[in-house]
């Protein structure tokens, strides 16, 4: 693992709150120092698409405050995936939520993001 580099899954991200308390977890992008990829079922009920255009605005404003482009285009600092039909917890073979092609793909990403940090 690269030093200073923490992966995540789900990491309170969400536009209208923040775990704990304080100002929402989104309003800080901008103090992000690495690279982070976001992975989003289209049918969950928990992390609505409104909210994920809003994350994904988010990531894409700070990204191109860094001298990136958009947030979703190849070879950018922050990426949003989104997979149709999957709901909250598509990543997790032990849950109901599972989706095992939307999990392959987030794999696929996620080794790639790592083998290149």
């Amino acid at each position: 693992m690269t030093p200073g580099m923490t992966p995540g899954m789900t990491p309170g991200m969400t536009p209208g709150m923040t775990p704990g308390s304080g100002e929402p977890t989104i309003a800080r992008t901008a103090q992000i120092q690495g690279t982070l990829y976001a992975f989003f079922g289209t049918e969950d009920p928990l992390i609505p698409n409104h909210q994920v255009d809003e994350i994904e605005q988010a990531l894409g404003d700070q990204a191109n405050t860094q001298g990136h482009t958009q947030a979703n285009t190849q070879g950018d600092r922050h990426r949003v995936f989104r997979y149709e039909g999957a709901g909250h917890g598509f990543f997790c073979d032990a849950r109901e939520a599972y989706r095992p092609e939307a999990a392959a793909n987030a794999w696929v990403q996620v080794k790639e993001l790592f083998g290149r940090l």
